[in-house]
């Protein structure tokens, strides 16, 4: 029962790796108001990444509703939409270059960089509203000199 307590006590620990060496490390990410624990292998190493992020994952992993579901937040397109989206999600996961770059390869770099980290958006979001508040003020100031 020990063990156990100590499993549920710290959830950095997942028990032993499948080489058997250490302990595998979660790091919690907050993707869009949600908090949510993924192995630190699957962030810091892009082969990894794109290993569980692939085709044969969407393809051959996620059922049927799931695919529809991830689908919603694709672009619709006026004619022959479904047809489209196919053509955009095989472009997607074959590493095209989409105006700025591929978005999954540039998500990797971004949960490599830690950009998703709980503490590092904490920031980013009091650094945006410290930013903001500056803006107010030299606008409040430049209207008062205006007078």
């Amino acid at each position: 029962m020990d063990s156990l307590d100590h499993m549920l006590t710290d959830p950095l620990e997942l028990g032993p790796c499948g080489d058997g060496h250490g302990t595998r490390i979660m790091e919690d990410c907050l993707l869009g108001g949600t908090r949510v624990s993924l192995p630190e292998d699957l962030l810091e190493d892009p082969e990894i990444f794109f290993d569980v992020v692939s085709l044969s994952t969407w393809q051959e992993v996620l059922s049927d509703s799931q695919r529809e579901h991830l689908q919603q937040f694709l672009p619709q397109f006026p004619e022959d939409s479904a047809e489209q989206q196919n053509e955009l999600i095989l472009a997607l996961f074959s590493g095209e270059n989409f105006r700025f770059g591929n978005p999954l390869h540039i998500a990797q770099k971004l949960f490599r960089d830690g950009h998703f980290n709980p503490e590092v958006v904490k920031y980013r979001q009091l650094c945006f509203k410290s930013q903001y508040k500056r803006y107010l003020n030299s606008q409040q100031q430049y209207f008062h000199r205006l007078l």
